[in-house]
């Protein structure tokens, strides 16, 4: 099983939700040249496991690929079969967990308050994803969680914009998902692979003065 740090080697994950595969494949590529060293393809893109496969054997396997919005302890297999290197839910799912290590692949579990962040771990999450942060309060909230629960390992996704990846940083966030603010609706459906580029760019810039500080 791949480390924490192995899967996000720049704290920064780009999601990908899209109905179009093919748009959804160049996107990555371009979020990967701009800087963004890790993607998610969520399960709700058509053909997923066959984009993680495509991204993988372009890439030439340089990058982590996970697999998002994972309900079923089922596709952890389909999962580690298509090569990705971590799996995502959306909500505290135990059994998914529990195949996450029969296959030996790195588990991040959906949570958003301490109670089901304290669960997910008891459950073997080797990461909690606190989702939908932007809603519940941002960075702010991660401040107040810190109180308690320091040192949890976590991974914020859900509203995040690129500006406040130092804040998350800083704050001892392990990793950051960025969904519309690194790949905008509009951007995806005009095709506008410069643009993600260019957000990537920005995204990798912000985490690595954070990581730096």
């Amino acid at each position: 099983m791949r480390t924490i740090e192995q899967v996000f080697p720049n704290r920064v994950c780009g999601v990908l939700r899209t109905e179009d595969s093919d748009t959804g494949f160049q996107a990555c590529l371009a979020a990967l040249e701009g800087g963004v060293r890790t993607i998610e393809v969520t399960k709700t893109v058509p053909s997923c496991f066959e984009l993680i496969r495509g991204l993988i054997a372009t890439t030439g396997g340089r990058f982590p690929v996970g697999v998002g919005t994972v309900w079923d302890p089922g596709a952890v297999r389909e999962a580690k079969d298509a090569g990705a290197s971590f799996v995502v839910t959306p909500v505290l799912l135990p059994e998914v967990a529990d195949a996450c290590r029969q296959e030996d692949i790195l588990c991040v579990l959906g949570a958003l308050t301490p109670t089901e962040i304290y669960q997910a771990r008891l459950a073997g999450a080797a990461l909690v994803k606190v989702f939908p942060i932007a809603p519940v309060g941002g960075p702010e909230y991660v401040r107040a969680l810190n109180g308690p629960m320091g040192g949890v390992p976590l991974w914020v996704s859900g509203g995040v914009a690129i500006a406040d990846i130092g804040a998350y940083l800083r704050l001892g966030v392990r990793a950051v998902g960025l969904t519309a603010s690194l790949f905008p609706p509009e951007a995806l459906a005009h095709r506008d692979f410069e643009l993600i580029r260019n957000n990537a760019q920005r995204a990798a810039e912000v985490a690595a003065a954070a990581v730096a500080d």
